[in-house]
């Protein structure tokens, strides 16, 4: 069945999903969130990056995003590069096997269900309810403060008599 990596690799690509729509997301912002280890979800952050399904920016306001429209990437396609599937002929050379109906039966059913579904689809939109968009707003959203304006006078005696 699905390993934990997979199950992992899952909610760091929905993470990303949900999040990235304002700024790439940090390895230390996907780490907290999903309460993994830094270099648990940096070796799943690779394997991503590797598959094609997320870009990495580096530098300050760098991360991670989505490459591609979620709508286009199925779970399915996530799934896929952390799991082997399986043909059930090696698994049972002997020919009709009552289990390998079963489990073709059961993968099969596994895989149209996770290619139904779109990383969209399961994504939660990123709230103003969170703390980052609501300090960008204001808590009670009101208009933004005006630049404060510089004044045009001079800064000391010294200034003021080289002016005259």
């Amino acid at each position: 069945m699905i390993q934990k990596k997979t199950v992992k690799a899952l909610d760091i690509a929905v993470f990303i999903t949900s999040r990235a729509v304002i700024k790439p997301v940090t390895t230390e912002e996907i780490a907290h969130g999903l309460k993994l280890s830094s270099s648990y979800t940096e070796s799943i952050l690779k394997e991503l990056r590797e598959a094609g399904l997320i870009r990495a920016h580096r530098g300050p306001g760098g991360g991670y995003q989505l490459r591609g429209n979620p709508e286009d990437i199925s779970l399915w396609d996530v799934v896929q590069h952390f799991e082997e599937v399986h043909s059930f002929d090696a698994l049972y050379p002997e020919g009709d096997h009552p289990l390998k109906a079963l489990e073709c039966g059961i993968q099969t059913n596994l895989q149209g269900l996770l290619q139904a579904q779109t990383l969209a689809d399961v994504a939660v939109p990123f709230m103003a309810s969170d703390a980052r968009v609501t300090s960008m707003l204001g808590q009670f959203r009101l208009k933004p403060m005006p630049a404060p304006v510089m004044p045009r006078a001079p800064n000391s005696v010294f200034q003021l008599s080289m002016m005259v």
